[in-house]
């Protein structure tokens, strides 16, 4: 179906919200689940991931893909920024995902942020009860770049002694933020950092420490 402006055949905004989704989404839904489950019990851990996904700007097709995997229709989703008004986004979420849009962060099970300076800050999600921490929220950060140089070093269950991580673009207040979220414990959100390549999961288990611990003697990889 198709709409005319100015003399010229446009797509219907209900068309290209179908367009776009998993290739084969059984099987690649499978596989995203299995690095998620693989990267949450190994923090730290960058795990490359291959989609095929193509969400409307400026969702990244891994976040999209993210989302397809662990999103249903019990689970809200919050957006942030310019993607909680980019209305082609909502509907190709709502048309792929079919999970409910949260209004407000505090109910959301799922969130999509951009990791620059002014994301909101963690305290703004669920954090759980103390009987049910998993009636907390998981985050999903879209950040540039993904490495393993010395900014961070992180421990915790799944870590033997320290792994080392760089997030790119990210706002500066996130870690101290985390070391609040950390002290929650078992309350708190979890984060998957998403680049357009690969995902890092950070559950709440999870401690960060500023720089390399001299007495680590854990390589750069």
């Amino acid at each position: 179906m198709t709409r005319t402006s100015f003399g010229k055949t446009q797509p219907d905004a209900s068309l290209e919200a179908m367009q776009g989704g998993l290739g084969e989404p059984i099987y690649q839904s499978q596989r995203i689940f299995r690095s998620l489950m693989d990267a949450m019990a190994c923090p730290g851990t960058i795990k490359p991931v291959a989609t095929d996904a193509r969400p409307p700007f400026p969702m990244f097709p891994l976040t999209a893909a993210v989302l397809a995997t662990m999103a249903d229709a019990d689970t809200p989703v919050w957006l942030d920024g310019t993607m909680k008004d980019n209305g082609a986004l909502k509907d190709w979420l709502t048309f792929h995902v079919g999970a409910p849009l949260a209004d407000e962060p505090d109910v959301a099970t799922f969130a999509v942020l951009s990791g620059k300076r002014d994301m909101p800050p963690l305290e703004s999600f669920a954090k759980g009860l103390q009987d049910y921490p998993d009636r907390s929220a998981t985050l999903l950060i879209q950040v540039e770049r993904l490495g393993n140089k010395p900014d961070w070093s992180l421990s915790g269950p799944g870590i033997k002694d320290t792994q080392l991580l760089t997030v790119s673009q990210l706002s500066p207040l996130f870690v101290a933020q985390w070391q609040e979220n950390h002290k929650l414990f078992p309350r708190g959100v979890d984060v998957v950092f998403i680049a357009p390549d690969a995902i890092v999961c950070l559950p709440r288990t999870t401690a960060i420490t500023l720089g390399h611990p001299a007495s680590s003697d854990k390589q750069d990889h």
